[in-house]
């Protein structure tokens, strides 16, 4: 089994204890597997979900005044990005519970900058998992993922299978389908896009002096659950507030 279970970078002691509320961010390779693992460490830690597309389908309003977006694959702007987390996290939202998981957030560098900034005005500690997966890992997966279009706040979440029928959700019964961004062609641009902002990433989580792990998706789920449980119970122990940006 495949896991790197190194620091990233070295993170300086600061004034937050271990022990505060901690905002763990998922991120990884469209097909690694992202919202099945979540999806698992929220129901054993009894943890809530952040996903940014779930929260403006709930709150549209957050987006009043700004102009629809011109991005082929969907993804706002940061003004939008900004105002969704100022909602979500120094608002009421979140305020009781100690584990926040980000589900495939952020996917830039100036989306994390932002969750930097607010995670340090809400006192919160934060930390990046990232889940890692060959091409060939992560094509095999999206081909073999569906979603049901009948039940779930998250029309992008994806389903589990009856036992009895492969092909229908093990939920309310209705036909599971393929999501549409999960189309060969809109895969590779997303495919495309996360290759391309992940170096970012990894910079901007230096410049925070965010702790940054990551963890290898080619093994078997039970294989990867296990390692990723190692890592978040690290990441809970260890996690510290977000430094400003050095110049």
């Amino acid at each position: 089994m495949s896991t790197n279970v190194a620091i990233d970078h070295d993170v300086p002691s600061r004034d937050s204890s271990p022990g505060g509320p901690v905002l763990v961010a998922v991120i990884g390779p469209p097909g690694a597997g992202k919202s099945t693992i979540v999806r698992g460490l929220a129901r054993a830690n009894g943890a809530p979900v952040f996903r940014l597309r779930e929260t403006i389908r709930a709150r549209p309003g957050l987006l009043a005044g700004l102009a629809p977006s011109p991005d082929p694959l969907g993804w706002v702007s940061l003004e939008a990005v900004r105002r969704v987390l100022i909602a979500a996290f120094l608002g009421s939202a979140y305020a009781a519970d100690p584990v926040v998981l980000l589900d495939n957030f952020p996917g830039t560098a100036g989306q994390l900058n932002l969750l930097a900034e607010i995670a340090g005005q809400a006192g919160r500690r934060l930390a990046l998992l990232e889940l890692t997966a060959t091409a060939a890992t992560a094509v095999a997966r999206v081909a073999e993922r569906r979603v049901c279009p009948a039940c779930g706040p998250d029309p992008h979440a994806p389903a589990e299978p009856a036992t009895d029928d492969p092909e229908l959700c093990s939920s309310c019964r209705a036909a599971l389908i393929r999501r549409t961004s999960d189309v060969p062609r809109l895969h590779g641009l997303r495919m495309a896009r996360y290759l391309a902002n992940r170096p970012e990433i990894a910079e901007s989580a230096a410049d925070h002096a965010i702790e940054h792990r990551t963890v290898s998706a080619d093994d078997d789920l039970t294989a990867v659950r296990s390692s990723v449980n190692a890592v978040l119970s690290h990441l809970l122990t260890t996690a510290t507030q977000p430094r400003g940006r050095q110049p």
